[in-house]
């Protein structure tokens, strides 16, 4: 598991690299073009087009992003997914508190251990060993760390190329471009909390094991790759759960060489991925169902 972070970061970008490949480049510069469909976006008075809008003002002001944010969630307090995005730029700004941000994802995706990443984040800098092992261990009771990848890719995406100025493979490569960029968290903490664990008390390593089926479930590639990182830690040498972790790898490692012909699908059929992502919670199963309509077999 030596090159995990080589893998991990490969994985973060590869949607981007996905949709910049292609025969014909694209032609839309977003930190020049972003402009006028921020203004169309933030007119609308609607969830999704204010959330794009907040999101690629990161390009040019962003320091309209987070008001706007903030006005996406207030549309629809529901939405976990404007609440995790909401937070990310929280976490940037200084005059922003996200914990009670923090309480809200949690409250609204209560199985889902990404609302205690800030908590572990800021408990591990101040050197707080009983609120770090406290976060830690709700990651580890929850069922899986999400981002929203699919989801936010798919509904932000529609509402950008609905302002008619781009077209779809352009609005899936700023909104893409953007998320990769800003809602992506951190997982450096997370790795370092559960590093050597295994030569650690029984109890703490038992609490990297549950983070790592966490992560393991998690909605990303980068996601399940930082999972497969720590799990090949925490488990013996060919127990089941370390040959699981390592087999999830080996896949990953295959799927490299369909990184060509998966990203010239895409970008030639941009609505059939948004539809993907609309379809599937994990981005993994987005591109084992492009894989099939590329007539490969996702499983050799």
């Amino acid at each position: 598991m030596r090159n995990w972070p080589r893998i991990a970061f490969t994985a973060a970008l590869f949607p981007v690299a996905c949709l910049a490949a292609s025969a014909e480049p694209v032609t839309v510069d977003a930190r020049t073009q972003a402009g006028p469909i921020i203004e169309i976006l933030s007119r609308r008075a609607e969830a999704d087009s204010l959330a794009a809008a907040g999101l690629l003002s990161a390009f040019e002001h962003r320091e309209e992003s987070l008001p706007l944010l903030h006005q996406a969630s207030l549309m629809a307090p529901e939405r976990a997914d404007l609440a995790w995005l909401h937070l990310q730029f929280c976490q940037q700004d200084s005059s922003c508190d996200p914990e009670p941000l923090e309480t809200r994802l949690r409250t609204l995706d209560e199985k889902n251990g990404a609302g205690w990443f800030g908590a572990l984040a800021r408990a591990s800098k101040r050197g707080d060993e009983q609120a770090a092992s406290a976060a830690l261990a709700a990651i580890a009771r929850s069922e899986r760390v999400d981002t929203y990848w699919t989801t936010l890719v798919a509904r932000l995406s529609r509402q950008v190329a609905s302002t008619g100025a781009v077209s779809v493979l352009d609005a899936a490569s700023q909104i893409i471009g953007g998320l990769a960029a800003i809602a992506i968290p951190a997982y450096a903490t997370i790795s370092n909390s559960c590093k050597g664990a295994s030569v650690m008390r029984d109890d703490v390593a038992q609490v990297c094991r549950g983070v790592a089926e966490s992560l393991l479930n998690g909605d990303t590639v980068i996601t399940e790759m930082v999972g497969v990182h720590i799990a090949s830690q925490e488990w013996p040498e060919n127990s089941p759960k370390w040959a699981e972790a390592t087999e999830v790898r080996r896949k990953w490692d295959e799927r490299e060489v369909l990184g060509e012909s998966l990203s010239a699908w895409i970008v030639a059929h941009p609505d059939e991925y948004l539809a993907l992502c609309e379809r599937y919670r994990r981005e993994q199963d987005v591109f084992k169902a492009a894989q099939i309509a590329m007539d490969k077999n996702p499983g050799r």
